[in-house]
């Protein structure tokens, strides 16, 4: 069943880059309060949780988006989850966040870290960064996504490793099937659709007047399997994707 959450349906089509900017800016705000309170001693999970709602809420009314997302009865809700998806734009972050029924963080290439103000603040909000270069790093990340999904919170990994530049699915990388095997969680396939229509990847311009699409498959589970399990996970979860993207 289809649920909408945010509805912008008849909006204008207006590309413009002041939206874009516009929500660079609140970024950059809500990265500032985050740092603020975490250097005061007072962030909690929940503080950061409603900081990522305002954001997310700001980020579609500004760009007239209108979010919808099927598929939130094929999993059982209250325990965390490695969602797997494709990744084309830099709205499929806010997308599954306003969608996913719980509490969700993601995994951020390791260069995100190093920007000024938004790399303290996505660390301090429990944003895991990876150095894919760098093993003992990596090893000390899944650490840190381990006291995450004890807490219940759920992980968002780019099933490609990164943004794709034309939205077809490419080679999936083995990290994320090692690190929800490390969890113990299962794997929820998710594909989102109509983000790279709002804003391209490598482009500041948005486009208002268009429809973002989430949609959630059948959990994976992981119970009992091993590294060796591995390729067979990467085969099944690919199926998943693709039978999503086609639906």
């Amino acid at each position: 069943m289809r649920q909408t959450f945010v509805d912008y349906s008849g909006a204008p089509v207006d590309r413009t880059r002041w939206r874009t900017l516009a929500v660079f800016a609140h970024t950059f705000s809500a990265s500032t309060r985050i740092v603020a309170r975490s250097t005061l001693g007072r962030l909690g999970a929940e503080h950061v949780d409603a900081v990522i709602e305002r954001w997310c809420d700001h980020v579609f009314r500004l760009s007239k988006t209108t979010l919808t997302a099927e598929g939130l009865d094929r999993f059982p809700h209250g325990q965390p989850y490695l969602l797997l998806s494709n990744h084309s734009s830099l709205l499929d972050i806010p997308a599954v966040c306003t969608t996913f029924p719980g509490r969700v963080r993601f995994v951020a290439k390791a260069e995100l870290r190093r920007v000024p103000m938004f790399g303290k603040a996505m660390s301090r909000s429990g944003i895991i960064f990876v150095d894919r270069s760098d093993r003992s790093q990596a090893i000390e990340a899944l650490h840190s996504a381990s006291d995450l999904a004890r807490s219940g919170t759920s992980l968002w990994i780019a099933a490609e490793g990164g943004r794709s530049r034309d939205g077809s699915l490419g080679p999936l990388k083995k990290g994320p099937f090692h690190t929800a095997l490390q969890l113990g969680v299962p794997i929820l396939p998710v594909w989102i659709s109509g983000t790279a229509e709002v804003i391209e990847a490598g482009s500041l311009y948005s486009i208002t007047g268009q429809q973002v699409h989430v949609r959630y498959g059948e959990p994976i589970p992981t119970d009992g399997l091993d590294v060796a399990d591995i390729p067979a996970l990467l085969t099944r979860s690919r199926a998943a994707l693709e039978q999503l993207a086609q639906s």
